[in-house]
């Protein structure tokens, strides 16, 4: 009588182990799967974020062209503004034309946007910004 029992018990431990190895890999596969998407939102985040401090970069850039109408960057020395989070990579002139080329860079995470803007003699207009 006791070899039935133990058999049973056998039984029903092995059941019960292999079930709860099966539900702790199905959670285990879950939460990689939570994380990658809330980690791919995070990033999104930041994306968007960036895409609007490379727009107060753009801004500063037309202030200082505004103010200085020679205003240059070049490519190997860009204007870095911690406070906006951005860096102005470029501002060059080409003919009655500015072109600016700036980027976001929060948390890693860089966003370039290009603007271009018509130089008159006592004011901008301001072309496109893509």
């Amino acid at each position: 009588m006791n070899k039935v029992i133990f058999k049973k018990g056998f039984i029903a431990l092995t059941l019960v182990l292999s079930v709860s190895s099966l539900l702790i890999a199905f959670v285990y596969t879950q939460s990689i799967e939570i994380a990658h998407f809330f980690d791919q939102t995070q990033t999104k985040e930041y994306r968007i974020m960036n895409y609007y401090y490379a727009f107060g970069c753009i801004d500063q850039a037309i202030l200082h062209l505004h103010q200085d109408y020679f205003y240059t960057i070049d490519i190997f020395s860009p204007a870095s503004i911690k406070e906006l989070n951005c860096v102005i990579d470029e501002v060059y002139r080409d003919g009655d034309f500015a072109f600016i080329k700036a980027h976001g860079n929060y948390k890693g995470v860089n966003v370039g946007r290009k603007a271009k803007v018509k130089l008159y003699d006592n004011y901008l207009e301001i072309i496109s910004i893509e």
